[in-house]
């Protein structure tokens, strides 16, 4: 089963901190709680990051030069196609290191789901193991299961073959 999310209908919505926008991708929850959710955050300006009690982060830089992220007792730095984890309720406040940046972000509950996020650059040809996967075109166009992905889709799939030609990039969630 394969299903495409492009990138022109994401829905931009404000942060739930109210300091930005976000656009969600996808997620799944039952009535109760989330189980995971994937989103692109658009980033102009340091502040705070949302509290999500409870969940858990993986951010991933997919356009900018990077922020560092400042808790009480550390400093992250969230440098470019490099994913970062960090705990959801962790006080996070975001200082950009050179302008803008774009996030990819995966929050997720660490009880219901046990995620990866890699990046891949083509030329290249992946086989997706049987799960459930979302798949990001950055940059390029990819081939998957005979289905195109442009730069910003997004396919939710739970096996295939992936084709990357050359300067083609791609995230790949595993949940």
């Amino acid at each position: 089963m394969t299903r495409i999310i492009k990138a022109a209908d994401l829905v931009p919505t404000p942060w739930k901190n109210g300091g930005g926008l976000t656009r969600e991708i996808a997620s799944h929850s039952n009535i109760d709680d989330i189980h995971w959710r994937l989103s692109i955050a658009d980033v102009d300006r340091d502040g705070p990051f949302s509290c999500f009690p409870g969940l858990s982060r993986i951010l991933t830089v997919i356009e900018g030069n990077g922020m560092t992220l400042h808790t009480d007792d550390a400093t992250l730095s969230a440098q470019p196609h490099q994913p970062l984890a960090f705990a959801g309720d962790l006080p996070v406040t975001g200082r950009l290191i050179d302008g803008p940046v774009r996030n990819f972000n995966l929050i997720f509950d660490p009880q219901h789901v046990r995620p990866s996020v890699r990046l891949h650059q083509g030329p290249q040809t992946l086989n997706l193991a049987p799960a459930d996967h979302a798949v990001h075109c950055l940059n390029g166009t990819v081939d998957l299961n005979g289905t195109t992905l442009n730069p910003g889709d997004t396919a939710l799939i739970t096996s295939g073959d992936i084709y990357m030609p050359d300067k083609t990039e791609i995230i790949c969630v595993t949940l």
